[in-house]
């Protein structure tokens, strides 16, 4: 009797190790995101996709379409750079990993007339609130949420 005991015993230390095991792996695999989230919008290059509308549900395609436009890029000191419909510019970042909060200031851009969307992508980027950052796709949150600037992952 007191040897089965024994035995019930040692399985149920095996069986609660395992379950440590698989919790320390998750809290790891957790941790890890977390690193690589934190890693990736610095030394990022963006491509504009479009304006979405979360309230409609809708997506405004930027224009004019081009591989040339509507480009942002995030370098590791916290300093950013672009390109809008026609112009070039430089700004800096913040960002607080912990709640998704980035504040984009926009310093110095030259000064050639926008074309289409190009006022709105300035003057959208000066007032992001929030981001999410999902695999290859960037979400930059204005407006009280209301809109977003979705971008797509450029290869450095």
């Amino acid at each position: 009797m007191v040897h089965k005991n024994i035995i019930e015993m040692k399985k149920r230390v095996f069986i609660l190790g395992l379950l440590l095991l698989s919790l320390a792996g998750i809290f790891s695999a957790c941790k890890e995101k977390e690193t690589l989230e934190t890693q990736l919008l610095e030394n990022t290059k963006w491509k504009l996709i479009g304006f979405f509308d979360t309230i409609a549900d809708t997506i405004k395609i930027a224009e004019p379409e081009s591989e040339m436009c509507y480009l942002l890029s995030f370098d590791k000191n916290k300093t950013l750079f672009g390109i809008s419909s026609t112009n070039e510019f430089q700004g800096s970042y913040k960002i607080d990993y912990s709640t998704n909060i980035i504040n984009i200031t926009i310093g110095q851009i030259t000064e050639i007339n926008e074309l289409f969307d190009g006022k709105l992508y300035i003057k959208s980027l000066n007032n992001v609130e929030i981001f999410s950052l999902i695999e290859n796709e960037l979400r930059l949150y204005y407006n009280s949420k209301q809109n977003y600037l979705l971008f797509k992952s450029r290869q450095l």
